[in-house]
Parts: C-alpha cells; structure tokens; sequence
C-alpha cells in the first residue's frame, strides 16, 4: 500500500474513532480474546484487594478510565461488573478493617456511560453490603480530563489503574510516566500493539514517539514484546517499575497487556496469573515461542529449549558459575526474566539431588514469603567437583 493509501486509510480510521478513540466493542459479544484480557483484569483485582485490605489503609481507589457499559450485548459482564463482583467477594473483610474501596469508571461516550451506569447500580442494589464498603464515581470524560482530575487520588491512595483503550495512543512517555512516579500503583494497560506495525509510517504515529527500527527488527507475533521493549527505555534509570507483557492474538491482529507495579508482591502475582492461563509461556494467548515444535525431538537436530527451559537452564550455568547462591539472589533473578519461583526452585532441587549444590534442609526457600516478607537468606553453597 503506498504511503499515500496508507495516510488516507489511516485518517478514515481516526475519523470514524477505530484507532484513536475506539470502536464499540459492547455491540457484540466479547471474542476469546476479549475475554482473556477480563479474566487476567479479573484474577489481578482478586488478588489486590486483599493485599491492602490486610494493610488496613481506610481507603484503596480502583479506577477503569474506559469502562464500557458494563456487560457485551450477550450480558457477559465486563470489567466493571467483573471489579463489584471482587469488591462483593472481599466486603466482609473490607468491613472488618474498616477499608472502603473508591471506584471510579469512567466512560467518554454519554450514552454508554448512562448504560454503565444503570447496570452498576443494579449489581449493588443486589448485593446491598457494597453500600458499606464502596464509593462509587461515574464520569463522562475524556481520558486526558479523565487521567488528569484522578491523578491526586492515584498518587496519594493505594490504587489499581485500568487502561484498557483501543489503540495506542494513551500508552505515551507522559502517561507512564506520571504512573512510575507513584508509590503504590499497579496499572493494566490494554494496547492494539499490531497498529504500529500496520501505521507506522503515518505523521499521525510518527508523533507518538514509538521507536519503530525496534517494531520492524522482530517478527510480527512479537510485535507487543518490541512495544515493550521500547517503552523500558522511556522510564528513568532509577526507577523500581517493572513491566511485564502479555501479548493477545485475535483474528484482527495482534494486542497485549502491560501490566506495571513496582512491589516483588505485586509481580509475583500478576506472574503466577499468567502462568497459569497459560502454561506454555506465561507471556501470550497462544503459542509465541514455538514451544510445542520445540518439545518434539529429532534425531538430526540437537533439542531447542522451550522458554521455560531455557530459563532454567540459564539459572543453572549462573548458580554453578558462582554469580546466585542464595534464595535472594535466585528470587530476583526470576521474576526480572518474568517467571515465577516454582520455577526456580526446581532447578535448585535438582541441583542439589545432583550434589553440585548443597543448602540446609530440603528446599530452598525461594518464595516471596521467604525473601521479602520473612527476610530468611539462604546461602548456597557449591560442591566440589
């Protein structure tokens, strides 16, 4: 397609709110995809609130800066109703500590947001302890107004921040930013990461600031890991964010997650989510590594490592070179490469069974509990061999 096609396609897209603003995705049911990205939004708020429920704060603020109507025209419910349905699961431990969960949706189409609305306030006339436990906001605005007047709230509360547009183009330095500079927030971003492939050379994507050499270096199905990778290089180098992706492929291309929080706790979650949606790989929807190519054997090739065996095999050499031997050591090194602890633990059980390592008792102890919260250091000690 000529540049010209190109540009002039790309303006009919913006025009008729595809790209930039959205189109509605309430006036069908949600496709598989669609409902991977709620279940993870899901499982994510399940596992938050009751992290700063415990912490007994008196206020958490959740806010879905583009909230939908509340339910797909087949009654799915969306994540509105997905993030009451969690606040219903935890009311009465919310009670007990006195912690009230402020909750802002906000939905920039007028009479989109007066169905959201309407379908909130009926869950919580059914379930009326959320009265005592919920304060509820809904606005009609758009993102940029909307990110701006609940900034102080994001800043200053314990918060949960859902950005699930469709497109790109609130996933800017300025925005991510502003996120990392808080202290306890963890974000979701929802991204349309195959646009930058498809628009990339038009004035209007150019603007956004997206390193596209990194988009067109890699191959299509990893287009949202290169998304990431360019967005790690807009924070600062101090900084104790942590991003993690999570790539979705529908039939109209390809999307992702971004999830970001700066607590091992928070990280450690969100990663055992995703490994358990998705065993394989624990990054995406679908098989993006080839890994069940790579698990058949051949007797003319020498064996490819699936992601997870690679990882452990890269564990291994830096365990017997010498460079992690303790529990600390191993525990941060698997969650920078997004992998989860069990993980870890296996190679270090083997190794000890192997006898090139050796450790007091029989596991070794790395786990969030472990490391962070009960602070237990286990040394590693190498065998000679």
């Amino acid at each position: 397609m000529c540049n010209i096609w190109k540009n002039y396609f790309f303006k009919i897209l913006i025009e008729s709110n595809i790209i930039m603003s959205g189109k509605d995705l309430h006036d069908k049911p949600f496709d598989q995809g669609t409902l991977t990205k709620l279940v993870i939004f899901e499982k994510y708020t399940q596992a938050w609130i009751p992290v700063f429920t415990l912490s007994k704060g008196e206020k958490i603020f959740i806010v879905d800066f583009f909230a939908g109507t509340g339910y797909d025209m087949n009654g799915v419910p969306g994540s509105p109703i997905r993030i009451l349905s969690k606040i219903l699961d935890f009311a009465d431990l919310l009670l007990k500590n006195r912690t009230k969960v402020h909750l802002h949706l906000n939905e920039y189409k007028k009479g989109k947001c007066s169905s959201l609305e309407k379908a909130c306030s009926q869950f919580i006339n059914k379930h009326p302890i959320l009265f005592k436990v919920l304060e509820i906001e809904y606005t009609s605005l758009e993102f940029e107004e909307s990110f701006k007047r609940e900034y102080p709230l994001i800043k200053n509360l314990p918060s949960l921040v859902f950005l699930d547009q469709n497109g790109v183009k609130f996933l800017t330095s300025h925005y991510l930013n502003a996120l990392e500079s808080t202290k306890t927030t963890d974000f979701l971003y929802f991204v349309s990461s195959s646009y930058l492939k498809r628009f990339n050379e038009t004035p209007e994507f150019k603007k956004l600031g997206f390193d596209f050499e990194v988009i067109r270096k890699n191959p299509y199905r990893f287009i949202h890991e290169s998304l990431l990778e360019i967005i790690r290089g807009w924070l600062p180098s101090s900084t104790s964010l942590k991003l993690y992706p999570f790539t979705i492929k529908k039939t109209s291309g390809i999307y992702g997650l971004v999830f970001g929080a700066s607590h091992p706790a928070a990280v450690v979650k969100f990663l055992e989510i995703v490994w358990k949606q998705n065993a394989l790989n624990g990054s995406a929807n679908f098989d993006i590594q080839d890994d069940l190519q790579k698990a058949q054997t051949s007797l003319f090739e020498p064996k490819k490592l699936t992601k997870k065996e690679y990882f452990q095999e890269e564990l291994k050499k830096e365990v017997l070179a010498g460079r992690i031997l303790s529990n600390y050591s191993a525990f941060f090194f698997c969650i920078e490469k997004g992998h989860i602890p069990s993980h870890a633990r296996e190679v270090l059980e083997k190794l000890k069974k192997s006898k090139l390592v050796d450790y007091p008792g029989s596991s070794p102890l790395i786990s969030y509990d472990k490391v962070c919260k009960e602070k237990v250091i286990l040394e590693y000690v190498l065998k000679k061999r």
